[in-house]
């Protein structure tokens, strides 16, 4: 046998690509993972969050009789601590990191909004109550409550109604919610995109994921009705999503603007972006810290 055949089987193998499947499959881990490192950090970003300035002004009254409900703080260092946890999941993402900063900071501020309330809907979907969302500090808000506490235009319900009740009756696994989370994120025509091309691959590539593990589904469950068109069910559930979460912003705006609630400079500049002129530097830090230490301005802007 002559040596330089072996020599050439070798480099056969060490040169060997992935095959479509395995490839796929890469990008279903790494989402999932980025998604589990994302609860992994949740305890310390919720402990650092404990330390900033109070959200809620004190011109809201409500006899708290559960310990777990929510106050108008609670909420607020929510929507905070789903913010930095935002951040350092794009962060951990491949196709976010290849981006330009400007990109970037596009896709940060044009998902946050969609990205929370996937969060608390998905979150909300193992809590076991009809009428009640869990949020990322694991404070409740019931829906019958959430009027007294700014929400105008009735998100908590519409987040049960039109997200949470559908999500339970297609029984949405953790797969399917980082898959959809992704397709969320990587808009390409957010605002003040450059590169088109590569966020639109990224998205297309989460959806193939989305596709190809919903139709395994419906193949191992072939009886089970639910399972038909489970991807389309799934990505339906997106206008609803992004309508909900342009009611939030309305929601953050108008309490702020009547005085109930402080915003801080991460939540001005993710969630109010269409408020002001963008501050790059906020986002500059924050893309370039660790969460372990402070992201962005630890003051809260005080409304006079």
């Amino acid at each position: 046998m002559k040596s330089n055949a072996i020599q050439n089987e070798r480099d056969a193998i060490g040169k060997r690509k992935k095959t479509p499947e395995e490839g796929k499959e890469d990008l279903i881990d790494q989402l999932v993972q980025a998604e589990q490192m994302c609860q992994q950090l949740r305890s310390s970003v919720i402990k650092n969050t404990s330390s900033l300035a109070p959200y809620d002004c004190g011109k809201v009254k409500w006899n708290y009789e559960d310990a777990r409900s929510a106050t108008l703080d609670d909420i607020g260092k929510s929507i905070h601590q789903q913010l930095v946890l935002f951040i350092e999941w794009a962060k951990s993402l491949p196709q976010f990191s290849f981006l330009a900063q400007v990109d970037q900071a596009a896709l940060l501020k044009g998902g946050a909004a969609s990205i929370i309330v996937l969060g608390v809907a998905y979150r909300s979907i193992h809590l076991g109550m009809d009428d009640t969302i869990c949020l990322a500090n694991d404070t409740l808000l019931p829906k019958e409550h959430a009027t007294q506490v700014g929400d105008i235009n009735c998100v908590v319900g519409r987040i049960l109604a039109e997200l949470v009740n559908p999500m339970r009756r297609l029984d949405m696994d953790l797969v399917e919610y980082v898959a959809l989370k992704a397709i969320l994120f990587f808009n390409p025509v957010v605002r003040e995109c450059n590169d088109q091309t590569s966020v639109e691959n990224a998205r297309y590539a989460c959806l193939r994921s989305l596709q190809r593990r919903c139709t395994d589904k419906a193949i191992v469950n072939q009886e089970d009705d639910s399972q038909d068109c489970r991807s389309g069910k799934l990505l339906l559930l997106l206008p609803s999503l992004q309508a909900i979460a342009q009611q939030l912003v309305e929601d953050v705006q108008l309490a702020r603007l009547f005085g109930l609630v402080n915003v801080d400079s991460l939540m001005e500049e993710l969630i109010l972006n269409d408020l002001k002129p963008s501050d790059p530097q906020i986002l500059q830090t924050s893309l370039a810290s660790p969460v372990n230490t402070p992201s962005v301005k630890a003051e809260v802007e005080v409304e006079e």
